[in-house]
């Protein structure tokens, strides 16, 4: 058959398919527009008028035809964990790199060979954030963002491919603001050197050099007004430094500066860049990075591991660093060691007992501690001398031993590092250094001698270890006690010991023509940002002043791939409680961006929820060094005792009472302990509030806990008690499932069965922390559904995906959205063995780890002269996220933190110092 247009009848188009056409002509050309530079709104103010002026509607579906294709931006489901909260600006004027990019090509290709698919990852989330900010043709540029990832987890790859993108679409002038410390800044210039400059050199200068920060001599107007070369500074949070930045800026034309797009990438934006109201230095870094961001197209993109800080500023200061504009979470990589994997959560999951995290945590003695802490007065520290306790010893020989074995392992040798950060103290450094030293100088001669007593003693510490961790459980090669011995003197001979500080002439360098074996001593160099290859055994004393800064101190955290079994943390058991805390803050904080991003909040909506978190009251705690005020806020939160006086018989009996005399409180009231819709345990519903006041302030909450105050949560529930919240409780007691004993009788009519928990060790004396005594799944605990019912109702694909944000949610449907739950937790005095299924997951199925699951932390059975009784609240959402209370945090002793002020006047002192070398050796 032949066609129309062989009989010579060519189809018309229609008049709507002309216009189709016409329409996504005009789009093509106002994409070609953005692309180049140019802000939409200039780009159709450009098109609606002149010779070729496009008619209104045309114009405007034009408009809407180039957003539809622009709206893949938008559509995440290829961005897995990752969530964006944004400002009033939805506007997606990028949809990802172009033909001829000039920047992001050859940075593409490189990241490809190393990371394999993953760099499609990164190429994805990079191209959201430029998205969310402001095009490079606008007539003016006032971004400012957030993008918050994950410790030693690939920020500096992600900020260097935003880079990258910002750099083909226009942004002219790129200043990356990179920690306090020559090192790192030096680290990341390098980097960036490598990846970005290198191998685009024809359209970048430097402004900055591996040498030397910022001294820039040519004039910024001759630079700043190219259109075609972009500028690129790596520069310290220094204030000589900035100042000096700011003050060559300012020297371009007023008609230069407002054509000049400029991008700030601010690194460990958390450090130093946040005015506190505590510190002159940070006041002074905040007012120049605030005077940098003056100029009429400046873009500020903050990142950060630890974004306490960041989303504390107050979003009312409009010249302030808030990232009012958006908040983007980078997801976590699977192989990611992180705070949780390491440390675990206070959670029950599953009716076992709590995820302790891997067992890799020693603790170091508090008369250890004392060996390595240097004393606080400069007098005595000039003259002080460290020894080597036990535990570093043992710390220093099992870095030499995993480090052997890791090489026997892949049969090749790679950058081995190990980290003693006893103190950020500069002076004290040098002291650990000769120390460390002179324990590897008696190593050497030891083992050449074939030393008896060290033989066994390596051997003893490779059998302890690799039986309490095995390289099975992670899929990796055993390596044999022999094996290892035979190979160690090598390892040994090759390792150095390095002072990373501000003071040191040498530099941690890490460099692919020569493989390190390095003992990195060091301070406030080592806690921020620095990457250490092949960290594989660390010995941690110092504490910190606030989670921030403890979360960014954890260098351990990252990727060990192939050697995950081998991995060592030596600390004290406070900070392990620290840490412990902290992976559930965080994951929270997480989980908080998360929900607002679903439901479509503001980034300015989020410093009411995080400020008042009632884990937030450790920051404060460790901030203060006297009791002061603040305030918190329970809304949507559950909080649960998890320290006990486990040798106070008193103490614990107490709680007993406390536990009882609500009993009778509530049968006096009509209660029946069968009353609640659940089938699985007793409890009674529509409990007064009065009763669970009354009992609060009979039970008795462990002094160090610092994450629930009795005190404080009775005024929260009187200040929604008057708002017409929280007047009802249920109450539920969890009892162990599959048990025919009765152990416990509290006046029910039935006795309770006993759970079994057992304590973490190390502990101190007197001290039962059973780390979590509560399942995600007892919040649901005074119903009648299994955990497939909650899932099938959530319509997710599994219970993984359940976060407790959905639990408040369905209990919302339910009516309960202004109604509390108490759940009671007896747990039996004598938990010898490990606990059965006792939670609500209980009545579900089984969970087998397998055998090959990586070792968890060690527990020990309790011994305690009475039972115990655990409570936790749970809160729903307080309809007025405002409502908060006071508290004051705990005290902690002066002596104990170090102040950091000192430390860094003394490395602004002497970044000053080489600035006037610099200028004196250019004015010859």
């Amino acid at each position: 058959m032949r066609s129309d247009a062989q009989n010579g009848n060519l189809a018309t188009p229609t008049e709507a398919e002309e216009r189709k056409s016409a329409v996504e002509a005009v789009a093509d050309h106002l994409e070609g527009l953005v692309r180049g530079g140019m802000g939409i709104s200039v780009a159709v103010q450009s098109l609606s008028t002149g010779f070729f002026k496009v008619e209104a509607k045309m114009l405007n579906d034009a408009r809407a035809e180039y957003e539809r294709r622009k709206k893949i931006i938008e559509e995440w489901d290829d961005f897995p964990d990752g969530d964006v909260i944004q400002g009033d600006n939805d506007f997606r004027w990028y949809g990802g790199p172009r033909d001829g990019d000039f920047f992001w090509p050859p940075l593409r290709n490189r990241l490809r060979a190393e990371l394999q698919d993953a760099v499609d990852e990164v190429d994805r989330s990079s191209s959201r954030i430029i998205s969310l900010g402001e095009p490079a043709g606008e007539p003016t540029i006032d971004t400012k963002g957030l993008v918050l990832g994950h410790v030693q987890s690939g920020k500096t790859t992600n900020f260097m491919s935003v880079i990258a993108k910002a750099a083909d679409v226009g942004y002219r002038l790129i200043i990356v603001l990179s920690g306090i410390t020559d090192n790192l800044r030096q680290q990341t210039q390098e980097r960036l050197f490598e990846y970005l400059v290198e191998p685009c050199r024809t359209k970048v200068h430097l402004l900055t050099t591996q040498e030397h920060d910022f001294s820039e001599l040519t004039a910024s107007e001759a630079l700043l007004s190219q259109d075609d070369l972009r500028l690129l500074a790596i520069v310290k949070k220094n204030p000589a430094r900035l100042k000096r930045l700011n003050a060559w800026i300012k020297k371009a034309s007023a008609t230069t500066l407002a054509s000049c797009p400029i991008l700030i990438i601010d690194d460990e934006a958390d450090q130093a860049s946040i005015d506190v109201g505590t510190s002159n230095r940070q006041s002074t870094i905040n007012k120049l990075i605030g005077e940098l961001l003056s100029h009429p197209k400046a873009a500020y993109i903050a990142y950060t591991a630890t974004p306490f800080a960041n989303l504390l500023i107050d979003p009312d200061n409009e010249a302030g660093l808030y990232p009012r504009d958006f908040v983007v979470t980078l997801p976590r990589p699977e192989a990611y060691f992180g705070p949780e994997r390491i440390f675990g959560t206070l959670e029950v999951e599953e009716g076992v007992e709590p995820d302790d995290g891997l067992d890799i945590v020693r603790e170091i003695p508090f008369e250890d501690v004392e060996a390595v802490r240097p004393p606080g007065k400069k007098e005595e520290l000039e003259v002080w001398s460290a020894d080597v306790p036990p535990s570093l010893g043992e710390a220093i020989q099992w870095f030499l031993l995993s480090t052997t074995a890791r090489r026997l392992r892949s049969k090749d040798t790679r950058h081995s590092s190990m980290l003693v950060h006893t103190s950020m103290r500069a002076q004290a450094h040098k002291a650990i250094k000769e120390a460390v030293e002179d324990e590897l100088t008696g190593l050497r001669k030891r083992l050449a001698s074939g030393d008896p007593a060290l033989m066994q003693d390596l051997t003893d510490l490779w059998d302890k270890e690799t039986a309490r961790v095995s390289a099975s459980s992670f899929g990796n090669a055993h390596i044999s006690t022999q094996e290892v011995l035979r190979a160690m003197a090598s390892t040994l001979n090759s390792t150095s010991v390095v002072m990373d500080n501000y003071l040191s002439e040498e530099r941690l360098k890490f460099t692919k023509e020569k493989p390190e074996t390095v003992i990195v001593v060091g301070g406030n160099t080592l806690s921020r940002g620095l990457t250490l290859e092949g960290l594989i055994s660390s010995y941690f004393v110092r504490a910190a002043s606030a989670y921030d800064t403890l979360l960014q101190m954890g260098r351990w955290f990252g990727y060990r791939k192939g050697y995950e079994d081998l991995v060592r943390v030596w600390m004290t058991t406070e900070l392990r409680e620290w840490f412990i805390a902290l992976a559930t803050v965080e994951a929270e904080i997480r989980e908080e961006i998360d929900t607002y991003a679903k439901e479509g909040k503001k980034p300015w909506q989020l410093p009411v929820r995080i400020r008042s978190h009632p884990q937030m009251a450790i920051t404060a705690a460790a901030k203060m060094r006297s009791a002061v005020k603040a305030n918190v806020s329970y809304s949507g939160t559950k909080v649960q005792t998890i320290l006990f006086k486990d040798a106070d018989k008193d103490w614990l009996q107490g709680n007993l009472d406390a536990t009882a005399k609500l009993v009778r409180a509530a049968q006096l009231a009509g209660h029946n302990e069968n009353e609640l819709p659940s089938k699985t345990f007793r409890g009674f519903a529509g409990v007064s509030s009065d009763l669970i006041l009354d009992f609060l302030d009979d039970y008795q909450v462990h002094e160090d806990a610092r994450t629930i105050r009795t005190s404080t949560v009775r005024e929260y529930i009187r200040a929604q008690n008057e708002k017409g919240a929280l007047e009802s409780w249920n109450v539920v007691f969890i009892e162990r499932q599959n048990s025919h004993e009765s152990d416990l009788s509290l006046g029910l009519e039935k006795p309770l069965r006993l759970l079994r928990r057992r304590k973490l060790v190390p502990g101190a004396a007197g001290l039962a922390n059973l780390k979590a005594i509560t399942s995600r799944w007892d919040r649901f605990a005074d119903l009648h559904y299994t955990k497939k019912s909650i899932v099938d109702s959530l319509g997710l694909p599994g219970e993984p995906k359940v976060r407790d944000r959905h639990l408040r949610d369905l209990r919302k449907t339910r009516g309960l959205d202004k109604v509390g739950l108490l759940v009671i937790y007896p747990i039996s005095k004598r938990s010898e063995a490990a606990q059965e299924a006792d939670t609500i997951s209980a009545e579900i199925e089984e969970v087998d780890h397998g055998s090959a699951a990586p070792a968890k932390t060690e527990r020990a059975p309790l011994e305690a002269p009475q039972h115990l009784i655990g409570i936790s609240l749970m809160f729903p959402e307080a309809r007025d996220l405002q409502d908060t209370v006071d508290y004051y945090s705990a005290r902690i002793e002066p002596d104990y933190l170090e102040d950091v002020e000192e430390e860094l006047r003394a490395v602004d002192d002497l970044d000053e110092t080489h600035l006037k070398q610099e200028d004196a050796a250019a004015a010859k």
